[in-house]
């Protein structure tokens, strides 16, 4: 059993299981549309020691809110560890098994997204998004040997639902930006920041001496990604609601403006002085957006 899908090779592995799942169920939206409509074209989520955990150490119960706005229903299955019982994982993995069967997607989330593609009998298929040794391609039932110790997993299936009106889907993920910035705890966890309160840890981070890291690098990559296609999101509504158009571009602009400098602040050779002047410069624009952003949604018609 081995399902014809495909992730997409984004920085962001979540949103590359996304595209996948989206493509699967033949759902006609653009991936600035995806990037958007989830919220995860404005979310920003950085560790006290800007480790490469940001992307994926958060609380990912509003995007699966918002997903439904893409036609997609995402299930969560549970957290697994190494601590996790041989009955657990076994219950675990005949759900997934049943998801496949009925045709539903499905993914886990340990270090990064993976979508399960089906089974060859001794274990789960996964894709991988990058051409390199990590992700593994290939789940043992029971054991989870190909993890060895380093297990904490999330399993999630996916199922296609009606997508809503355009305008509500749009509306509802300006909100969601608006109360990322206003009400951040309710979007992570200690000792992460998410919204424009990131970049106030990535810079203590930068300061410190964790700017030429790996974890700098994988953070400045995903979100780049992520505001290049809010960005293109933008243009999309400026493309559509006419009366809002200038606003929506404005906004495009900016947020390619930030998507280049957290790319720059990304590379491991820049210097600090470099990487905190690119950073304080994102931070404003970052909130010169967010204060134009909340008026966009009553605009739009």
């Amino acid at each position: 059993m081995n399902m014809d899908i495909t992730q997409a090779p984004f920085n962001s592995s979540l949103m590359g299981v996304i595209r996948g799942v989206a493509d699967y169920f033949d759902i006609d939206l653009s991936t600035p549309s995806l990037y958007g409509r989830t919220g995860h074209a404005f979310f920003m989520n950085i560790h006290e020691a800007i480790c490469p955990s940001g992307p994926y150490c958060w609380n990912i119960d509003p995007f699966i809110a918002l997903l439904e706005n893409c036609g997609i229903r995402m299930k969560k299955h549970g957290f697994f560890s190494s601590e996790s019982s041989l009955e657990e994982r076994n219950t675990l993995e005949k759900a997934i098994l049943t998801e496949l069967e009925k045709g539903n997607p499905c993914s886990v989330l340990n270090m990064d997204y993976q979508l399960i593609t089906g089974s060859d009998g001794s274990g789960f298929l996964c894709t991988q998004p990058w051409e390199c040794k990590h992700p593994l391609a290939h789940l043992s039932f029971g054991s989870w040997d190909e993890w060895e110790d380093e297990i904490h997993a999330c399993f999630y299936s996916f199922e296609k639902i009606d997508l809503p009106d355009p305008l509500f889907a749009v509306r509802k993920s300006l909100e969601y930006a608006k109360d990322l910035n206003e009400n951040p705890s309710g979007y992570t966890m200690e000792p992460y920041k998410c919204g424009v309160a990131g970049y106030d840890v990535w810079l203590k981070g930068v300061k410190k001496g964790y700017g030429a890291e790996h974890g700098n690098w994988w953070n400045g990559t995903v979100w780049s990604e992520c505001r290049k296609q809010g960005a293109l999101y933008f243009g999309e509504i400026a493309g559509a609601y006419s009366i809002s158009s200038l606003v929506a571009v404005k906004l495009q602009d900016m947020y390619t403006g930030i998507s280049d400098i957290l790319l720059r602040v990304s590379d491991r050779k820049l210097s600090k002085t470099k990487k905190i002047e690119y950073l304080k410069e994102a931070r404003e624009l970052e909130e010169e957006v967010l204060s134009i952003l909340i008026h966009l949604a009553d605009s739009i018609e």
